[in-house]
């Protein structure tokens, strides 16, 4: 990929969230793709008066995984992630021809028929991380507190309701995906089969989605891959996703979030990647991740530039 003018690209991180050694690696790849693709690796904060100048010279792409806070360049095309409430990430993957559980915001007075949303529902906070706040109650019993539900303000945390999508072997797939390239892809799996047929049943179920009682393992599925590719463009300059894919007893998969965030870079992040690497488990390893986001970041730079 030599064929264009000389362009810069740009890496930010965000300490803890990402370690810039993972950038290091990714940047021999780009470099061995790409000799006309200069990279600079930064921290979020305002850059040198004299990289700017530099930067200035050429097209520039700019790749974060989180919000931007502090860089700023003159010029350039830039992806970074955008923190989104839930309803939006669901519109959006919707918006994309993604499947997702049948949904709706929970408002005062709401009715919700267990003809079609079945006898339990999910209820879930627009804005949370961890499964924190998630659970799931009796269709019957959501409606008989309709009338006391707080009214449905933009300006607060609401609730959302899902219909439940069940799979009694396992829990949540995580796939990361970087523009339309799956990095990598995680299963958890319950430590035994779970049911939904008592109350017991369902609080034993919550709490399986709320801790690390699950057992994690490679996830690899062509049809699943194809539709978590097509997400980012829906995702309006977030090119880094987080997607979280329920399937059912029958396979059908439910795309349920997208963290557009960017808090997913669980290669080396604090929260989850240090503590894999420390136990010998690289997450990198699955599909070559490194390599795959140094290509296809070398080909967006290229080609989107500015």
């Amino acid at each position: 990929m030599a064929d264009s003018d000389p362009v810069h690209l740009v890496l930010l991180f965000k300490p803890g969230i990402l370690d810039p050694d993972d950038y290091l690696k990714i940047a021999r790849r780009v470099r061995a793709v790409a000799n006309n693709v200069e990279v600079f690796i930064h921290e979020d904060r305002p850059p040198a008066p004299a990289l700017l100048e530099r930067l200035a010279r050429r097209r520039t792409f700019v790749f974060s995984p989180t919000q931007i806070t502090s860089f700023i360049v003159a010029r350039g095309r830039v992806y970074a992630g955008r923190p989104m409430r839930k309803s939006e990430q669901l519109l959006r993957l919707q918006l994309a021809g993604l499947p997702v559980p049948a949904w709706s915001a929970l408002d005062r007075a709401k009715r919700f028929e267990p003809a079609y949303w079945g006898e339990r529902v999910v209820v879930k906070p627009e804005i949370g991380s961890e499964a924190g706040g998630v659970v799931v109650v009796r269709t019957r019993d959501l409606n008989d507190a309709a009338a006391t539900v707080e009214q449905y303000t933009r300006e607060r945390n609401n609730h959302l309701v899902q219909k439940i999508v069940f799979n009694r072997a396992f829990g949540k797939i995580r796939i990361q995906t970087l523009f339309d390239e799956v990095l990598f892809a995680r299963l958890f799996r319950f430590p035994e089969p779970t049911r939904l047929d008592t109350d017991a049943d369902v609080q034993a179920y919550q709490n399986l989605f709320q801790t690390q009682n699950n057992v994690a393992e490679n996830y690899e599925s062509a049809e699943v891959f194809a539709l978590a590719k097509r997400a980012f463009r829906a995702f309006d300059g977030a090119a880094l996703l987080g997607l979280d894919v329920l399937v059912d007893e029958s396979g059908r998969p439910f795309f349920i979030e997208a963290n557009p965030g960017g808090n997913t870079w669980h290669f080396s992040s604090a929260a989850v990647g240090q503590m894999l690497r420390a136990r010998g488990r690289f997450l990198e390893e699955q599909f070559n991740a490194f390599e795959l986001a140094g290509g296809v970041l070398a080909r967006r730079a290229l080609a989107e530039a500015v």
